[in-house]
């Protein structure tokens, strides 16, 4: 089933919780049966996928508080980790 994905980062400028991310792009990803991925690692293969096809590194994702996104999948930038 297609999910949808926010891709976003960590805002540098806050240096305090609560952290929060900047909206960068997004995407729709295949989440594969849960009977077939128990433990969420094809799923994860496959935001990873997705974001790197858009340049971005995946660090985790997380599900998504905001209207219109089933997940937030959480990103770095090269020389950021």
């Amino acid at each position: 089933m297609l999910k949808k994905v926010e891709i976003t980062k960590y805002d540098k400028s806050i240096k305090k919780p609560p952290f929060l991310t900047l909206h960068l792009d997004d995407c729709e990803v295949d989440e594969p049966d849960k009977d077939v991925d128990k433990y969420g690692e094809k799923f994860a293969d496959n935001l990873w996928r997705a974001c790197r096809n858009k340049g971005y590194y995946f660090k985790f994702y997380t599900m998504s508080s905001k209207l219109g996104y089933d997940y937030e999948a959480v990103v770095y930038e090269p020389g950021e980790y």
